[in-house]
């Protein structure tokens, strides 16, 4: 195994293992504040994310990770009940099926890019709920993921788009939830 090998999967192990203090929590907590669908949606983003990345032979791992994950959160969520949709649920689904046309007109390098952006866009509603509550512990989750996908990206054998573009604009996403949720709560004037 060579090092971009060993980087790939370590990435990929590191983004499955954050979920596990995630689904824990909502298992604690019966899943309070989280949605079935949202996390099925999100799966499904990373899923053909994912596919277009091995159809295109580049580094996978990483997002693999995040769908295996994303399932695991569904499913404990489906567990607990926890299955709301609502506008939020209807704007990812709306990037799943944008992401599902694009694949049909440009075919996978550009589901790379149109996924990886969805996934994000799918984020921001948490990004902006976490600079508004800052939690510490979140802030951690997302540091480290933010290590896991600067992992893959040097993972990655070269500067290409299959290579390191998933990894690379996660990494920079996760850092802002990172510094998001380890900002100060501003306090009332």
């Amino acid at each position: 195994m060579d090092i971009h090998s060993f980087l790939r999967l370590a990435g990929g192990l590191l983004a499955l293992a954050l979920f596990l203090p995630l689904v824990m929590d909502a298992l604690k907590r019966g899943g309070a504040g989280q949605s079935f669908a949202t996390w099925l949606l999100w799966a499904l983003l990373d899923a053909i994310l994912a596919a277009s990345i091995i159809r295109q032979h580049g580094n996978y791992l990483i997002v693999v990770g995040f769908t295996v994950g994303d399932g695991v959160m569904a499913a404990a969520l489906l567990w607990k009940h926890r299955v709301i949709w609502g506008w939020f649920e209807t704007a990812v689904l709306a990037l799943v099926l944008g992401c599902l046309v694009v694949w049909n007109v440009s075919g996978p390098r550009g589901v790379t890019i149109a996924g990886t952006v969805a996934i994000c866009v799918a984020g921001l509603p948490g990004l902006v709920a976490l600079w508004k509550n800052p939690d510490r512990r979140l802030a951690t989750i997302w540091a480290l993921y933010a290590l896991a996908n600067a992992v893959s990206f040097f993972g990655g054998t070269a500067m290409t788009l299959e290579e390191r573009f998933a990894p690379g604009v996660f990494a920079i996403f996760s850092l802002a939830l990172a510094v998001a949720g380890l900002r100060r709560k501003q306090r009332p004037a």
